[in-house]
């Protein structure tokens, strides 16, 4: 029943069957599939449910009892005037899953390829998958971009060397010749920007901009001979629970060029 509506309503096939993993006596059966795919089924269910509600969500933990895997997450979501946050789970029956006896599912993610070296996880904070597209099958130095959302938000991590032989975190004007490229970019599809944030780091080059009702950033760093850079918008940008996820999300981004925080 849940496997049919997951399919009919998101297009997700996703190789379940069993409950509705509400409860430990009422599980979802995760069908045969290796413990990595097992872990993105597991997300798969929770994003769909989530985001029919239009709630934010992140998986905080993994525990296992007996052939019963705990699936806890945190939650986040408007209720009138209030935030409410709180934890939930689902249920997941994995004894056709190749697990020994007290293990979990691992944190899945994916490669991101093109030669770029790189991974990504299937959650940044309280960002979660969309799409993975290879720019390099077009137009060669593009790279691959992740297209990753939440709840009004919408985020993309470009990683790309353009062809260049050396992308290096301590090469500054390489770095702003090309974050004022991505700035022109912004400005040339949204003319009526407004730029209201601006921050050049080591390694880290940050801009905000209003457009309409909404907040729009982006930020550039160099990692591995590759530019790194993220876009994120968020609309409307006014109710502040949603603001301070993107900004989580954001930092988790960025913690994997550099640890500082910007926000």
């Amino acid at each position: 029943m849940l496997r049919e509506m997951l399919l009919r309503d998101f297009g997700k096939d996703l190789k379940i069957s069993g409950g509705t993993g509400n409860s430990i006596e009422d599980p979802i059966t995760l069908d045969p599939q290796s413990p990595h795919d097992a872990s993105w089924t597991e997300m798969e269910v929770a994003r769909c449910i989530y985001g029919r509600l239009g709630w934010h969500w992140r998986a905080i933990d993994r525990s296992r009892a007996g052939k019963i895997e705990k699936l806890s997450c945190e939650v986040r979501y408007a209720e009138g005037d209030e935030v409410v946050t709180e934890k939930r789970a689902f249920y997941f029956d994995v004894s056709s899953i190749g697990l020994n006896d007290q293990d979990v599912t691992p944190a899945c993610g994916f490669n991101l390829g093109a030669g770029t070296g790189m991974g990504l996880p299937y959650q940044l904070g309280w960002f979660h998958f969309d799409q993975l597209t290879n720019s390099e099958e077009t137009q060669a130095g593009m790279g691959v971009s992740a297209a990753y959302s939440a709840p009004s938000t919408k985020a993309t991590v470009i990683i790309y060397n353009k062809g260049l032989a050396s992308i290096e975190s301590g090469n500054d004007d390489l770095l702003s010749s090309e974050f004022d490229s991505a700035v022109a970019d912004i400005l040339a599809v949204y003319p009526d920007a407004k730029k209201i944030a601006d921050r050049h780091d080591s390694n880290l080059l940050f801009a905000a901009f209003d457009i309409g009702t909404a907040y729009s950033m982006v930020t550039l760093s160099a990692v591995g001979n590759h530019f790194f850079k993220v876009r994120a918008t968020i609309d409307p940008s006014s109710e502040k629970y949603t603001f301070d996820c993107l900004w989580v999300s954001v930092n988790t981004i960025l913690s994997m060029t550099k640890p500082r925080e910007l926000h």
